[in-house]
């Protein structure tokens, strides 16, 4: 809006005080419903599915993997102050980077070896691709802390299984020094820096080949272990348990069935605690004023609640009317049946030919709920809460 009404300002605002809870939970209770039925579709797997316990370990272990591969922390290594390297070298992006590629596979004495050849070398990396098979990142870290007491400082160390794929390395030792993305220079079979040093200074480049003895990588592929085990999971039976638990877990705001027609009505009048202003600083409603926003904003719904569980609830819900023709028709469900929710619901939708949406604890409070089935609705400047007692002859589940 171009122009600005103080009291229509103020009717929005109050009114956002009562119609917020309820759109939010509708909102809500529809992007839910959306997902689970378009994966009871055969859609892609919906996020609300990645809460797996299975997915949870695998992220869990692949978050530490990450972690480890920012650094060897220096409190999981070593308890000298000695300044760890972050794990990404301090090298300039344009500068070459030269990464070692090693495995426990080489035997301690060489992995030692290499630790000390590494030390304090900032453009120098050593890169593990996991832990071995079985084995936790805290033994890992174990074994890395025994093979680098008395090392000063500490080499740059990284567990990242994503460059052992990117240069395509299957055995150890394996040098690749990176510089801009690309390989300048590829050796397999030598761990020596100094070497490496000799080679850089008469003008090496490219692949070299294998010029050393070469091992197996005792280590896993992490990220290939996480493909394989995601691949093992019976997706289908993990939506049909997260489907079951959905409706295990879910809590209903169960009403009393309603024993005699009556008729109440709800004041949404309301006093300021406070000065509410505009954005512009103008005051719209002064602390202690007193103010109804259906007298400056209608209402516009139309609410209908009841407990789909009873058959005679449902009957009778769909053959009420509002006055307000205009006013939208919302249908407020206070409970589901546990054993066949997504079905059940499905099916309600398509008698009301409408979205049903669970019924929430601030509604209930807001609108002052007591009975089922009821109504809703605007009458003059208040709302009216119209209970209708079943007929005699379609019985109660009570």
């Amino acid at each position: 809006m171009r122009c600005f009404n103080p009291w229509r300002q103020s009717a929005v605002c109050l009114f956002c005080w009562l119609g917020v809870v309820t759109v939010q939970a509708e909102d809500v209770w529809l992007e839910r419903s959306q997902a689970i039925l378009q994966a009871l579709e055969g859609q892609p797997r919906p996020d609300w599915l990645n809460g797996q316990a299975e997915q949870l370990d695998m992220k869990h272990q692949a978050q530490q993997i990450l972690e480890a591969s920012q650094a060897i922390r220096a409190d999981a290594l070593s308890t000298r102050s000695t300044k760890l390297a972050s794990g990404l070298p301090t090298t300039s992006s344009n500068k070459p980077l030269t990464l070692l590629f090693v495995s426990f596979s080489l035997g301690d004495t060489a992995l030692k070896g290499i630790f000390e050849e590494a030390s304090g070398r900032d453009d120098v990396l050593l890169v593990f691709r996991g832990p071995k098979p079985g084995q936790k990142l805290p033994a890992l870290m174990a074994d890395l802390k025994r093979l680098l007491k008395g090392i000063e400082p500490l080499p740059n160390i990284v567990i990242d299984p994503t460059r052992f794929q990117r240069w395509s390395v299957t055995s150890v030792p394996d040098i690749v020094v990176e510089q801009e993305g690309k390989s300048r220079l590829h050796v397999r079979g030598v761990s020596s820096l100094s070497w490496l040093n000799e080679q850089i200074k008469v003008g090496k480049q490219g692949d070299l080949g294998t010029m050393g003895d070469v091992a197996e990588i005792a280590e896993i592929d992490f990220l290939e272990e996480i493909k394989r085990r995601m691949a093992a999971i019976d997706w289908k039976q993990k939506q049909q348990q997260a489907i079951a638990r959905f409706w295990e877990q879910q809590k209903f705001e169960n009403l009393p069935t309603t024993q005699a027609d009556r008729d109440r009505s709800v004041d949404l009048t309301i006093t300021a605690p406070r000065d509410l202003t505009a954005p512009n600083g103008q005051l719209i409603i002064r602390a202690g004023q007193t103010v109804n926003p259906l007298d400056k904003m209608p209402f516009g719904l139309c609410l209908m609640v009841f407990d789909a569980t009873v058959p005679a609830q449902v009957e009778l819900i769909q053959h009420q009317s509002c006055q307000d023709k205009k006013a939208r028709v919302m249908y407020l469900a206070t409970s589901l049946p546990r054993q066949s929710g997504w079905d059940s619901l499905q099916r309600l939708e398509t008698a009301l030919q409408a979205p049903v949406y669970l019924l929430t604890p601030d509604v209930r409070s807001r609108f002052q709920l007591q009975h089922v089935p009821a109504v809703v609705e605007q009458s003059g400047n208040q709302l009216v809460v119209h209970e209708r007692k079943l007929p005699v002859s379609t019985g109660d589940r009570s």
